[in-house]
Parts: C-alpha cells; structure tokens; sequence
C-alpha cells in the first residue's frame, strides 16, 4: 500500500485496492461480515453452552480484527451490525449485551490501528521476523479492555459477585485473545499468499504430515492413549509444526494449526482432554500456552524462510539486473587472477583492442606492443602488488595506421577468509575521444595563431565574467604579464593593479551590462598605462550566446587609437595653419622629393660602381694572378709564389667584402613583410647548405621543433645564414663540435639563441662585434669580413627586436636575438 493512501475517522490506513470501492460493494460487503460474525459467534456460544465453566475461543474477536486491519474503517459497519445481531440472538440480558457488544467492537478497532503503525501493507506482517511477536502483543493488549467491559456486564446484568470477577476477566482475556491469534493467523495467510503451481510430491508429503499432527491431536484430546503420558504425545505436535512451516507454504501452515487449536479446544470442552482430573483453570492454561506456543514458533520460523526466499529472490533479481547492465555495457569487462594475469578476458576486447595478440595468462605488461600512457608498467606493477584499485589507466596499441587508445579502471577482489584472489575491472576504447580531444588542441591552436597575430588587445570571459582567454598583444603589456590573471574578474584585477582600477571596475561594470542584455557595446576609453602616458582605445565589447539565446560569455576587444586621435588633434588645431602653408609645404616637398630621388640614384649608382668598376680590376687581378701561378710557376721562387698566393687571397677577399657591402646596403634600404615562419625549417635548410661545402665536418646540430616567429621570412633566414655560419667558422677547430638553435627571452621579448662551443670571444670587446669591419680574430686563425653580424643587427633593427652576444675565450659563443613581434608556438 502506498504511504500516501488516504487515513479513516479512526487513524487507520486504507488498502489502496479498496479506494474504489462502490456502494453495492460496500453493502455486499459489510453483509457477508456481519453474517460470518454472526455464524462464528454462535459457534462460540454453543461452545459456552456446552461447558459453562470454561471459556471458549472468541473467534469473532479475530474475524473483527482481520476485516478492520485490511479494510480499514469500511469494514466498521459490518463488524458493528455483526457484534449487535449475534448479542440479540444470544438472549443475554440488555446490560450485558450493550457493555459487551462496546467491548467487542472497540478491542478489535484499537488492535487493528495498531498493527497499522508496525506495517503499512497487510500482507506484510506475516512477512517480518517480528511479525509474530507484534501479533501476540496486540492481541493480549487489544484483549484487556474487552475482558474488562465483558465482566461489568456480568456484574449489572447477572449480579456477577466480586470474588469472581477476576476469574471472569482472566477467563474472558484468554478467549479473545486466543480467538483473535487462532483466527487472524490463517486469515492472513490465505489472503496475503501468492498461488503456487502445485507439485504433487509436496502434496502427499503435506497429506502425510498433516495426517501424522491431526492423529496425534485427536488421540491426545479425545482420549486415545498412544503412550504412558498422555501429555507426551503433544510434543510430537512441534516437530509437525516446525516440519510444516519450513516445508509448505504459511497457508498450508495456518490451515493446519486452525484444525488444530479447534481440536483441542473441541477436546477441553468435551471433557476428553489429557487434564481433565486437574483443575478447569490449569486445563485452559495449558490449551491457551498450547495453541500460543505453537503459533508462535510457526509464525516464526515461517517468516524466517520468508525472509530467506526474499532474498534469494532478490539476489537472483539483482544478478540478472547486472547481468543485462553488463551485456549491454559498451565497456569491457575483465578479470586478474592472483598472479596478475588475465583469465577470463571477454572475446570483444581481445578482437577490437588486441587483435591476434594472445593475451589469455599474461600480465598486462607482458603483452607484447602494448604502451602505458597514464605512468609506467613498473609502477602499476607495484600498485596491484600492493592490492590498490586504480582508475583510469590509459594505455595504446598501433591499429594499422593509427593508434588505439584505451582507458582501464579495477578494484581488487578478496575471497570469504580476507586472502587476495586477483583483480575484477571495466576497460573502455576511448580511441575516438582522444582522437576529438587531438583535433580540437589543433583547432585550438589554429584559433589562438590567429588571436595572437592580432594587434588589438582581446579578452574572452565566460557567463560569469571571468578572463578565459587573452592574446599575446595584452600578456605583452607590462602591467599583465606576470599577473595571475586566468579566472579572474576584471573588479577582482583591480585589487592588484591600482594605477588601472578605475579602467577595470569601468570594464568591469560594461561587462554587467552586456551580460545582463545580451547587447554589444561600443565606445572609447582613455587609459593612464603604467608609464604616465595617456592611450586611447576604441572598446568593443560583444556578447555570446547559446543555442537558446542565453548569455554565455563575451569578447572584449581594445584598439589602440592614440595616434590617430593624436593626428586628429593635431589637424584640428592647425588645420587654418595648414591651410595657408599649403603651398610651401609643396615646395619642400617637391625639394625632399628631388633630394630623396638624387639620394637614390647616387646609392644606385654607387652599386653599379662596386658591382662593375670594382669587380672589373678586381677579377683582371685575380685572374692575371692565376694565369702567373699556372703559366710561369717555374720561373719563380718561393717567395714570388707567395706573393702571388697573397695577391689572390686578397683579390678574393676584396671581392667578398664588396659582396657584404652590397647585402649591407640591400638588407639596410629593404622593406620587412611579415609572416608566421618555422624558424625550425629554416634552420635545417641552413644546416643542409653547410653540410654540403664541407660533408667530412661532424658537427652535432640541435635543433627543436615548432620554433614559429611573426618575421619577414627571407631577412629571418638572412640572420640564421649568418649567425650559423658564423658558428660553424669558430668550430672549424674543435674536436666535438656543437651548434644550438633555442628558445629564450631577451629584454621582455620572447627570443632566440644560437650557441656553439667554439673559439667564443673577450666580453670586454663585445661592443665591437656588430660594427661593420670589426673582427675579434685574425684572418690566419679565422677568415672573413667582418660585415656578417652588422647585417644581423640591421635585420633584427628593421623588426623592432634585440640581438645581444655572450661569450668567453675558448668557451664558445651564445648570440640571442627577437623579432619584436615573434610569437613561439
């Protein structure tokens, strides 16, 4: 029954099925109780006619209880109009036939509204392990005032004397009290039991028991003597008794034990019974602890297999359950024996995750191609060994092409004696899902390249106005970039930055406002930065919504317009001075221009000069050189071939520092176009050129991956050329020669290094090094011009970044250097 079904005017809960209940029904019903009242009352009262001085069991007593328990107060007119009907057909005089029938139907209304506070469903009291004993308590409680009011009636209506009125009222207790157990017992098992299939073994062993308790009942209360006590033979009752109720179901057991008390109660009062020479009050006694005793002990033990049934009902109901849950798991399901190895391992796993691979009675980390992700086979051996349950154990297999990913969780199982007996544990191909998370860190990162490469400073918050996202133009600003800013408010940022709070409350209040209507937001904002200096920004501040058109974020997005509000400013204020300077303006112009364009061709000229004028004498003097060493090397000395030999080295190097002068010049006047460029790639086509010119060098190279920068990509592989072969020069002499390209930061920018362990140099001339023609070492030692790092210099110039060099003689060289504007992956 349901908690929720409705109460009666006396407290107690109505069976749901009887909700419905219709007037004719509740009139048929109510009759057919009134009537069966009537027939067990006159049963009684013929029982009481038949031996006046012992009191009968009180069967409407148990009938009443029974219909009010399951019927709740519907019941109540057809027990009343039962109580009243039987009390006139009995003749009993008018007091004692109204103070009875109060009696009668008050008793079993009290019992039944307390049975109602242990038990909300009928059906389940003979179900609970304390059902009997609940029963038993409420029966010789709800019997007390029945026995009460039933001795006043004697006493007004038959002049009852008072010495005998307690007799009376224990003999009036007993009966009810054994007619509500003797009656109410069967009555709820034939009511409450589910219908069985019937086994014709278990009825003749239920013919045969039944036979065997009812003889000896019989023959014990109608005068049969089987042995020399009669009272011995009623100890064979209780082993029926426990037989039965442990063997057949409860309704076969009260059917029985309703026989059974009629039997004896029959035999008390016909004089037949064993202890007919003693006392009527020690023959009721020993009739009510009788039927009592064996009621209890088959309540008992009946709800005890009850209980036992129940759960193993559950138990089968709960395997299933798993088992269904575990058939149509998409997980894997597995098990260790004690040793560590698998046994057992479902065919779905060792199909889709390991293939042909036998995996049956190995360890996980003796299957061969198998690679732990999570940590190391060693430690996981460890953590079994040491009997812990583990979680979310990744590990990965080559599946052809690609790789196979699987997520592993297990708990360790111990047998009934506490001893270890392996492991039991789920595993999940989570191959897709690593697959997604690869390609989302790639969209990622395609999304924060191209954030990053934005000027404008951007910031994403979430729903609840927290920075999730800023790009590298605002992590470069000084007042950021150490800060912990990820998860914070712009209100809470303000806290630690007091030079900006006013800017960050202001955002932050901005942000409020678009959250709360999801509508963008546009303006201006002048900002006092960390130097004293005054930036204006153009603020655009966009909300992001969901599918259902909720706030979920938003995107703010500051441009800097301080020098176009300047220039703005500055044309507002002399636009009437501009006005009349017009036309000088053009003269000077014009003059720059003329200037510009004379500067322009005397640099071309001047390139024409060196690469034409320069290169003729120079090539005729090499050239006439080298005809002397070939055509008359027989008529010089050695010294005449040295001289020659110098002629040419000079002639060649003169021709190499026209050529640096030259990529000077065009490095000084070229325009830089940037773009994202592997730094990485660039450095090993460098790497490539060198190895070719000289292939007997084994240099060890160190160069690591994804090094991006934001450069011009020709004058970014002009810095490389220069500063790797500067490198390899200065390692021409060592025995185990060692080039590095790497990654630092150099003045507040992110940065590069290359370091090698060369001839390095004296840090006292290290101004020296990025002047044109300065060299540190000799041509004997090391050839050169001396141009290469002043190009370098150029470069890095032209981009807005640093180059600085370290270096100790004998020790090698490091030459950093950045771009400005580089962004490393």
């Amino acid at each position: 029954m349901s908690p929720d079904a409705p109460a009666d005017e006396h407290g107690v809960r109505s069976p749901e099925r009887v909700v419905g209940w219709s007037r004719s029904h509740r009139f048929a019903t109510n009759a057919l109780i009134a009537v069966t009242y009537c027939l067990l009352a006159g049963v009684s009262f013929r029982l009481r006619e038949g031996a006046s001085t012992i009191v009968p069991m009180w069967a409407p007593m148990g009938l009443a209880m029974f219909v009010l328990f399951r019927g709740g107060a519907r019941c109540m007119p057809g027990v009343v109009i039962g109580v009243v009907a039987s009390a006139l057909l009995a003749r009993v005089e008018l007091p004692f036939a109204v103070l009875h029938s109060l009696g009668q139907i008050f008793a079993p209304w009290a019992g039944a509204v307390a049975l109602r506070h242990f038990v909300t469903e009928p059906s389940h009291l003979l179900e609970r392990s304390d059902g009997a004993l609940k029963l038993l308590v409420v029966a010789y409680a709800a019997a007390v005032p029945s026995a009460c009011v039933t001795v006043a009636g004697l006493a007004l209506a038959y002049q009852l004397p008072p010495a005998r009125w307690l007799d009376a009222a224990f003999s009036s207790w007993l009966g009810d009290a054994l007619g509500i157990v003797v009656t109410m017992l069967p009555l709820l098992a034939w009511a409450s039991e589910r219908r069985q299939a019937i086994v014709y073994r278990r009825v003749v062993e239920q013919v045969l028991v039944v036979t065997v308790m009812l003889g000896v009942l019989l023959a014990t209360f109608f005068g049969v003597r089987l042995l020399a006590d009669p009272m011995l033979q009623l100890y064979v009752i209780l082993p029926c008794v426990v037989w039965i109720a442990l063997r057949f179901p409860p309704r076969v057991g009260w059917t029985v034990f309703l026989i059974a008390a009629l039997a004896a109660m029959a035999g008390t009062a016909n004089g037949t019974s064993p202890l007919n020479e003693h006392p009527i009050g020690l023959q009721v006694l020993v009739l009510h602890g009788l039927i009592t005793l064996t009621a209890a002990t088959a309540l008992f033990i009946g709800a005890a297999m009850f209980e036992k049934q129940a759960a193993r009902r559950a138990l089968r109901e709960r395997e299933s359950h798993f088992r269904a849950l575990t058939l149509l798991s998409a997980d894997w399901h597995w098990e260790l024996d004690a040793d560590l190895r698998y046994h057992r391992l479902p065919g779905e796993l060792t199909g889709v995750h390991f293939g042909d691979t036998e995996v049956d009675g190995c360890a996980p980390w003796e299957i061969d191609g198998e690679e732990a992700l999570t940590l190391p086979w060693g430690l996981l051996r460890q953590t079994l060994e040491r009997h812990d349950a583990f979680r979310d154990f990744l590990s990965r297999r080559r599946d052809g092409g690609r790789w196979r990913y699987l997520a592993s969780s297990g708990e360790p199982v111990f047998n009934a004696r506490g001893e270890f007996s392996g492991y039991r544990g789920v595993s999940r191909d989570i191959s897709a899902e690593m697959q997604a998370r690869e390609a989302l860190r790639e969209e990622e990162f395609r999304l924060r390249a191209l954030v990053d490469a934005l000027p404008d400073l951007i910031v994403l918050m979430d729903k609840h106005l927290r920075w999730r996202l800023a790009n590298r133009a605002l992590l470069d600003t000084r007042w950021l970039k150490k800060m912990a800013w990820l998860g914070a408010t712009s209100e809470e940022l303000a806290a630690h930055l007091p030079s900006l709070a006013d800017t960050l409350k202001d955002n932050h209040r901005v942000a409020l406002e678009v959250a709360r209507t999801c509508k963008p937001y546009f303006e201006e904002q002048s900002v006092v930065v960390s130097d004293g200096q005054t930036r204006v920004f153009e603020v655009s501040v966009i909300p992001l919504t969901d599918d259902d058109g909720a706030f979920n974020g938003l995107v703010s997005v500051r441009r800097d317009v301080t020098a176009q509000r300047e220039v703005m400013r500055i044309q507002a204020e002399h636009m009437k001075e501009v006005q009349t300077l017009n036309d000088d303006l053009e003269k000077r112009v014009g003059q720059r221009t003329a200037a510009l364009e004379s500067a322009i061709k005397e640099l071309e000229a001047f390139s024409y000069s060196v690469s034409h004028d320069l290169r003729a004498p120079l090539r005729a003097l090499d050239g006439f050189s080298r005809l002397l060493v070939e055509d008359y090397d027989d008529l010089l000395d050695e010294q005449g071939r040295e001289y020659l030999a110098r002629i040419r080295r000079n002639s060649q190097r003169m021709g190499e520092l026209i050529d640096d002068l030259l990529e000077l010049s065009r490095v000084s006047r070229a325009e830089v176009h940037r773009s994202l460029t592997n730094l990485s790639e660039t450095a090993r086509d460098v790497v490539r050129e060198l190895t070719a010119e000289a292939p007997q060098r084994n240099v060890q190279w160190v160069i690591p991956e994804g090094l991006w920068i934001d450069a011009d990509p020709g004058l970014a592989r002009v810095v490389l050329e220069n500063l790797l072969r500067n490198a390899w020069k200065f390692t021409a002499l060592q025995s185990q020669p060692r080039i590095e390209l790497g990654q630092s930061e150099l003045e507040g920018q992110a940065a590069f290094f290359v370091r090698d362990n060369g001839a390095g140099f004296d840090m006292t001339y290290v101004n020296r090094l990025f002047s044109p023609f300065q060299r540190l070492h000799n041509n004997r030692e090391f050839d050169g011009t001396g141009i290469g790092l002043a190009i370098v210099q150029r470069v890095i110039r032209l981009h807005g970044g640093h180059v600085a060099a370290l270096g100790s003689p004998g020790q090698g060289a490091t030459f950093s250097f950045s771009f400005g504007a580089t962004r490393p992956d």
